[in-house]
C-alpha cells in the first residue's frame, strides 16, 4: 500500500486470476439459469463442474500463483478489517491487491461457492436426475445436500449484492475503480517511494494447476 502522490501504473492482477473471476462469473450465472424451468439439468452440472474445478485451481494458485493472488498477500487479521471498515470513508490509503475487507469477502465467496458446488455432487430433484456421489450416502442426507444447496445459492446472491454493493462505494464515493485492473490488469497507483516488487507466475503454471483441477473433477464425476 502507499500514499498519494504522483500516479504510478503497475500491473497488479495476472491473466490466470482475471480470466478465473469473469469466467467464474459466466459459470455462475450459467448455472443459475440451467437450474431454472426453461434450463437443462444436465448443462447444470457440466456447469456446476467447471465451477469446481475452477475452484481447486483458485485455492491451489492462492499459494503458488503471483503475489497479489496469494492468500498470504490478502489475508488480513480480524482487528484489522475491523480498523479498515471503521475508517473506509476517510481512509486515503491505496491498496495494490485486495484491501483488509475486500480480501475476507474473497475467502468467503469461495469457500461459499465450494460450499455449493460440493453439496451439488450429493443433491438430487427426487425424480431421474442426481449428483455423482448422490449413490454414496443414504437418501435422508442427499436430500439435506440438496437443501443446502439450494440455500447456498440465495446466500450466494446476498454475498454478491454485497461485493458489487462495494465496488460501486469505491467507485462513486473513493473514485476508485475496481472493476478495471480486473479487467487489464494494470492498476494506477499513487506513489511514494519505490514501487513494490510483485512477482507475476509463469501462464504455463497456471495452466498446468487448471489441468489438475479438471482432471480432478474428471475422475470424481468418473469414477464415483
Amino acid at each position: 500500500m502507499m500514499k498519494k502522490d504522483k500516479p504510478e501504473s503497475l500491473q497488479v492482477w495476472d491473466l490466470p486470476t482475471r480470466l478465473f473471476h469473469w469466467t467464474l462469473l459466466g459459470l455462475v450465472v450459467a448455472c443459475w439459469w440451467t437450474a431454472t424451468e426453461d434450463g437443462d439439468i444436465d448443462w447444470h452440472m457440466r456447469c456446476g463442474y467447471a465451477v469446481l474445478a475452477l475452484l481447486l485451481f483458485r485455492l491451489a494458485w492462492g499459494v503458488l500463483g503471483s503475489t497479489t493472488a496469494r492468500f498470504a498477500s490478502f489475508v488480513a487479521s480480524p482487528r484489522l478489517v475491523f480498523e479498515y471498515l471503521a475508517n473506509a470513508r476517510k481512509n486515503d490509503i491505496t491498496h495494490i491487491g485486495h484491501n483488509p475487507a475486500g480480501g475476507w469477502m474473497v475467502l468467503v465467496l469461495l469457500a461459499m461457492l465450494l460450499a455449493i458446488s460440493l453439496t451439488g455432487l450429493f443433491a438430487n430433484d427426487d425424480i431421474m436426475s442426481e449428483g455423482p456421489l448422490a449413490h454414496r450416502v443414504s437418501k435422508g442426507m442427499s436430500d439435506l445436500a440438496t437443501a443446502w444447496h439450494e440455500h447456498g445459492f440465495h446466500a450466494l446472491l446476498a454475498l454478491v449484492a454485497l461485493h458489487v454493493a462495494a465496488i460501486v462505494f469505491y467507485l462513486v464515493v473513493k473514485r476508485d475503480n475496481l472493476v478495471r485492473p480486473m479487467l487489464t490488469g494494470v492498476k494506477h497507483l499513487p506513489q511514494a517511494g519505490n514501487v513494490p516488487q510483485l512477482h507475476m507466475r509463469s501462464i504455463w503454471l497456471a495452466l498446468a494447476i487448471m489441468g489438475g483441477a479438471a482432471g480432478t473433477v474428471w475422475l470424481l464425476t468418473k469414477f464415483a
